[in-house]
């Protein structure tokens, strides 16, 4: 039984909010709606034939201004839409018009058997463009480098250019009619859903067929800018970089600007704009070549082993990590390790390296802890010499700083002791681009979810699954906090996390949902998301964190959706 759209699904969305993640979890259970042929033949008709449909509005911290927080709309699909998503980008890989050109390096398609998504992992494309640029760099006497980027991409992209460009490049190719129709569908539910809402011109934020279709729409102006700048042309997502002379950098951008305006499609300037001599720049030229990850990725890999191997552990491997303050999730991959397809290959895999037995008994619940503590001793050490440096000296400095800073903090917040994470939490709060950690590293050390709540559910799920991995202590909430969408929403998200907590109760329709109040109700809600994700769960009791302290598959990733979300805090 091949599952593989299944959890390319999951690890897709996982990544983006936990309500669609969970809402798949439900639908998986059915051994039928796993399946590749399910997904591709039942959720691809469903998605497109069905008048019904429907996405849950989130809304995602993005800014703090003034004192107030600015969100992010994020539209999440219900699971059969998001399973047919999955199945169309699938089917797009394999066709040359959808594939990002090489000087394009975010949401570039993964392959059919690639588990981990439906695009390749973020990172890699950022630190490919950041290469390119440093060869640039170095072949460009007197350069300067530009960094420009467009405001609101995704809200500012009208219904009829997604059309059209959608259209365009199915004329191109010789994809089927009926995955053609599908993608359609979707954009005019698009369109529906942002009329409705007031919230964008036609594509939503959120929804992976939204990523597809943008870089679909600047395909002919990346080419073009590409061949007019001699290949000193670099796009990721809303970000574009130049390099190349005075003259030349300036006169591409008004030409970009140009031809972004004729999409209605507007470039920030101040503070976002700027720009930096290549000298300059190559300061900075190894600052993804260094192997201040090595230590992370190999403990992470080795947890996901040690777990893989010796199901029978977790709660041992569990206890050690919460008596040492680490909050790296242990999942239970007990019912992945039974299916005979995992058994199947972890014999391939032994028998195919001689050293794969001795390598997986050589991982010990101490050795882990070791690896763990050289981590957190290394990155509190680098962090520490980083809050050195005066990154007020030039906006490159502060652009050069802020990945590192996102780095080493991210991963703190799952190695350090509370004690530490307040202290830290108080020095990066004052950094506008540190704001979203800062507060969670001080709703982890205090207990206080005050600030996160009224953040978004990116913020407060960011907090509560800290909390949880520590053993799930009850927070404390004002009082005084005003409730609104975005709160109801957060502590909704506390719900599914099993965090108890002093606020008064609320009886919206998404916290009867995961409460699992008034079931046959919700099973007739207007919203479809809400529609689905209730026939799913049904009158039973709620499973939620028996899904998140769970597997569904040996190639699901261990999430860590703290820095999941620091990944999309500055773009679509």
């Amino acid at each position: 039984m091949s599952n593989e759209l299944a959890v390319k699904a999951l690890n897709q969305y996982r990544r983006r909010d936990i309500f669609p993640y969970l809402a798949l979890r439900y639908y998986l259970e059915s051994s039928v709606g796993r399946q590749n042929r399910w997904v591709k033949e039942v959720c691809t008709r469903l998605a497109t034939h069905n008048e019904s449909f429907g996405y849950l509005r989130m809304y995602h911290f993005k800014d703090i201004s003034e004192g107030d927080f600015i969100h992010r709309d994020i539209y999440v699909p219900a699971p059969s839409e998001a399973l047919a998503e999955v199945a169309l980008i699938n089917e797009l890989s394999k066709h040359e018009v959808f594939i990002p050109k090489p000087y394009v390096y975010s949401y570039r398609l993964s392959s059919e058997k690639e588990k981990s998504g439906v695009f390749k992992p973020y990172f890699d494309g950022f630190r490919e463009r950041h290469k390119s640029i440093s060869d640039s760099c170095w072949k460009t006497e007197n350069g300067l480098v530009l960094y420009t980027d467009i405001k609101k991409f995704y809200p500012s992209i009208t219904s009829a250019d997604a059309v059209s460009a959608w259209k365009e490049a199915c004329q191109k190719s010789e994809l089927n009619k009926n995955y053609e129709r599908l993608g359609l569908r979707i954009l005019q539910n698009h369109m529906k859903v942002s009329e409705q809402d007031g919230t964008g011109k036609g594509l939503l934020t959120g929804p992976t067929f939204s990523h597809l279709i943008a870089n679909l729409l600047l395909d002919r102006i990346d080419q073009e800018m590409n061949e007019v700048s001699n290949g000193n042309y670099w796009r990721y997502v809303d970000d574009v970089v130049f390099v190349g002379t005075a003259e030349q950098v300036s006169s591409w951008r008004e030409r970009l600007e140009v031809k972004f305006n004729e999409l209605n499609l507007v470039l920030h300037d101040g503070d976002k704009d700027f720009q930096v001599s290549c000298e300059e720049w190559l300061e900075g030229e190894f600052d993804f070549d260094n192997s201040i990850g090595n230590d992370w990725v190999s403990l992470i890999s080795d947890v996901k082993r040690f777990l893989l191997a010796n199901p029978s552990k977790k709660d041992a491997l569990q206890q050690i990590f919460q008596k040492n303050n680490i909050r790296i999730p242990i999942v239970d991959y007990s019912d992945a390790v039974k299916d005979s397809n995992y058994l199947q290959k972890f014999q391939n895999w032994v028998r195919k390296y001689k050293w794969a037995t001795k390598s997986v008994k050589s991982i010990t619940l101490n050795g882990l802890l070791a690896q763990a503590k050289k981590c957190e001793e290394s990155f509190s050490a680098r962090l520490a010499d980083l809050l050195t440096v005066d990154y007020s000296s030039s906006p490159y400095t502060e652009k050069r700083m802020t990945p590192k800073l996102r780095y080493l903090s991210g991963r703190l917040l799952y190695l350090s002791s509370r004690e530490y994470l307040g202290e830290m939490g108080e020095i990066l709060k004052n950094r506008p681009d540190m704001y979203l950690i800062a507060k969670t590293m001080e709703a982890v050390s205090s207990r206080d979810f005050t600030h996160v709540l009224s953040m978004g559910v990116n913020a407060t799920h960011s907090a509560a699954q800290l909390v949880r991995a520590e053993g799930g202590e009850p927070v404390r909430i004002d009082s005084d906090i005003d409730l609104s969408p975005v709160t109801e929403q957060s502590l909704a998200v506390l719900v599914i996390n099993g965090i108890q907590h002093n606020y008064k109760a609320t009886n919206t329709e998404l916290i009867q949902l995961v409460s699992s109040i008034g079931m046959k109700d919700l099973m007739k809600s207007k919203n479809s998301f809400i529609r689905e994700f209730a026939c799913l769960h049904g009158l039973s009791e709620p499973r939620h964190q028996e899904f998140l302290n769970s597997s569904f598959d040996r190639d699901e990733e261990l999430a860590m959706d703290v820095l999941n979300q620091l990944q999309r805090s500055s773009h679509c």
